[in-house]
């Protein structure tokens, strides 16, 4: 299944290979790391059947190592397999040492890039200082950036937004100074902190950023890029060189494989009912062993919907699915529900149901 064997990809205006730093991407469609969701299991899926050109793991705070559960935790967030990269693993923080130090780090679980976050903008965040805090703090932003490169023989690049709020657009400042400091890419979300999800996209501060820093440096376009206009008017109206998507691809891992389909000239593909049911197996396998089986039944059912959104009866089936508790009640949840599809048994219209925001903001 994997996606080379699926459709072929020629290079044109919106779809191509792009170089972060040394790193050679097969094309610039990227998966944004999301909090809860970029586990490996989730990331191999979206590289097997969607063919995005990077994935990244969900953001690993910089706040040093020593204890049983802090090692456990990084292991997990930063797990990674051959067949997914190349691979870009996230810093959370504020201090250079310690951005670095976790950098350092992220480099020895096999990070092909290391990105900093300067976008998250959920409270907590705020809070410390740290995600989109940080676009208030631009020298800051230079000096943890200065750090990490120093610490690393890996690209560096930077994922921001275009401020903290509306009265502090601080978009130009921060992209100056990362790059100044060895930065070797961006990734521009295309809304100011307080913005939600839902909330138009700024596509003239993306602009802005794309001029002030050199053509070498490439800059990704952020939030809202889940469709083939969005892509379009993200090159055309902001020069953007590739893009970065997240939410909306929890929900259809076969998104990134249908947007290079639109922007090439290709045929979207549409899964049938047997193979939205193996890749949901197949993920629930990964997740196991992963996890484990008391923990990773209950981390699955956050995924409920992401094989089947978009067929009739999705709605009670992600009610039956988040109640799993076993192998066994994974199985018999599934068999009812697919079995039933197949059958003909569940008759209506399409049902499509989204990602719950659970406050995690930008990420997902």
């Amino acid at each position: 299944m994997s996606f080379p064997d699926c459709i072929p990809v020629e290079p044109n205006r919106y779809i191509h290979p792009v170089a972060v730093g040394d790193v050679r991407l097969a094309n610039n469609l990227l998966l944004a790391p999301m909090a809860g969701y970029t586990n490996v299991a989730f990331r191999l899926i979206a590289k097997e059947v969607g063919g995005c050109g990077l994935v990244a793991t969900e953001m690993v705070a910089a706040i040093g190592r020593g204890t049983r559960g802090q090692e456990e935790r990084f292991r997990v967030l930063t797990r990674n397999l051959p067949q997914e990269r190349p691979i870009a693993m996230q810093v959370y923080g504020r201090e250079p040492e310690l951005c670095a130090e976790t950098a350092r780090a992220l480099e020895a679980a096999g990070a092909d890039i290391i990105d900093l976050n300067c976008g998250c903008p959920v409270k907590k965040a705020k809070q410390s200082g740290c995600g989109v805090a940080l676009m208030k703090e631009p020298a800051q932003v230079g000096r943890i950036v200065k750090a990490m490169v120093a610490a690393t023989s890996r690209p560096v690049m930077v994922k921001m937004r275009l401020g903290f709020d509306a009265q502090n657009r601080t978009m130009l400042e921060v992209a100056h100074e990362a790059v100044a400091n060895g930065a070797v890419a961006l990734c521009v979300h295309a809304r100011t902190g307080e913005s939600k999800h839902g909330v138009p996209v700024d596509l003239s501060g993306l602009a802005e950023v794309r001029r002030l820093v050199p053509p070498s440096i490439p800059v990704f376009a952020n939030g809202s890029m889940d469709t083939a206009a969005a892509i379009r008017a993200a090159k055309d109206e902001a020069g953007a060189d590739g893009y970065m998507i997240g939410r909306a691809a929890c929900g259809d891992p076969w998104l990134f494989r249908n947007l290079m389909a639109e922007l090439t000239g290709g045929v979207r593909y549409h899964p049938g009912v047997a193979e939205r049911r193996a890749l949901l197996a197949r993920h629930f396998d990964l997740i196991i062993e992963l996890f484990g089986e008391e923990r990773g039944v209950r981390v699955m059912r956050k995924y409920a919907f992401f094989y089947c959104n978009g067929l009739p009866g999705v709605r009670k089936f992600r009610g039956d699915f988040c109640r799993i508790a076993s192998r066994a009640d994974f199985a018999r949840t599934v068999d009812s529900f697919f079995g039933a599809l197949e059958r003909g048994e569940i008759a209506g219209e399409a049902e499509h149901v989204q990602l719950v925001d659970e406050g995690d903001g930008e990420e997902p």
